[in-house]
């Protein structure tokens, strides 16, 4: 079992029809689906045959029921379900360019303050007891520093964007009985490290910072990882892109999957990559091709 803990949301898309043009109403398609960086990788997990548990806050309004429902549609175990009263479910609104790249998201993520330390330490033991956690980086610092200092099993972690990644910072350094995975993008490695140009470099920051194995996603340029032994560098793959938003999470989701089965930390980011490249190529964050990797 993996516990995955993070958000579930409603996510809009919206792509141009033609060349993007900024500062105007651009005649687009708007496509409305599930989302979140936590359940997007609870869904890759699921799809790829492993026991997945979804620790996250739902809200109480119209579409939070429906929202709970796809979860336990695609697999996922819900336990608990934790409702809050008067709250409003999360959303995430992108726009891409005819790229398919994104050029503005807004995240309402305010569901995501009511998910407490006290919440989590209920359930420490059952959470303890899975072969792996995941987070994302919308849950509050004080939940996240909690799950550092109690978390027993192996504890990935996705800085989620630029703002939310400076949570992990607070996380550096504090002595673990268990493995420490962090996974950031080029722009998240730059914020938490201050080093810039050098992705070796970077990824030695992380790792003098107690990190055991640090992935750093770049786009196009590939993917560097590093476990405090040696370093990697593994190239993209050409695709034509479609929508970016849930490729990191697929390449997350992936690796976490190969290392649980014994794959070299080279082997868990090459099928990453082919991951990540699968998203990239679907119109929605996660795309259910990812079942057919391994």
């Amino acid at each position: 079992m993996i516990t995955v803990i993070g958000a579930a949301n409603v996510d809009v898309t919206a792509s141009p029809l033609g060349r993007y043009v900024p500062c105007d109403s651009n005649p687009s398609r708007v496509e409305i689906s599930y989302g979140g960086v936590g359940r997007n990788i609870a869904h890759n997990l699921c799809l790829m045959g492993e026991q997945v548990r979804l620790f996250t806050v739902f809200g109480d309004d119209s579409i939070a029921l429906t929202l709970r429902d796809d979860c336990r549609r695609v697999g996922m175990t819900i336990d608990p379900i934790l409702e809050i009263a008067g709250a409003r479910s999360n959303y995430f609104i992108c726009v891409n360019d005819h790229n398919g790249e994104m050029q503005a998201g807004a995240a309402d993520m305010e569901l995501m303050r009511h998910l407490t330390p006290e919440m989590v330490a209920a359930h420490i033991a059952s959470i303890n007891a899975s072969d792996a956690v995941v987070a994302d980086c919308n849950p509050g610092e004080e939940v996240l520093l909690y799950l550092m200092a109690n978390c027993t099993a192996p504890f990935y972690i996705d800085a989620t964007s630029a703002a939310k990644a400076m949570k992990i910072k607070t996380l550096l350094g504090i002595a673990r009985r268990a493995p420490f995975i962090v996974k950031v993008n080029h722009a998240e490695a730059v914020a938490l490290s201050g080093v810039r140009g050098d992705v070796e470099a970077m990824a030695q920051w992380f790792i003098n910072q107690g990190v055991s194995r640090i992935y750093i996603t770049m786009g196009s340029r590939g993917v560097y990882c590093h476990d405090g032994e040696h370093g990697v560098a593994v190239p993209s793959q050409a695709v034509t892109v479609v929508n970016a938003t849930g490729a990191g999470d697929a390449f997350m989701a992936a690796v976490v999957h190969a290392e649980l089965h014994g794959a070299t930390m080279h082997e868990a980011c090459t099928l990453g990559v082919e991951a990540a490249a699968l998203a990239l190529q679907s119109s929605t964050a996660v795309s259910t091709k990812v079942g057919s990797i391994n």
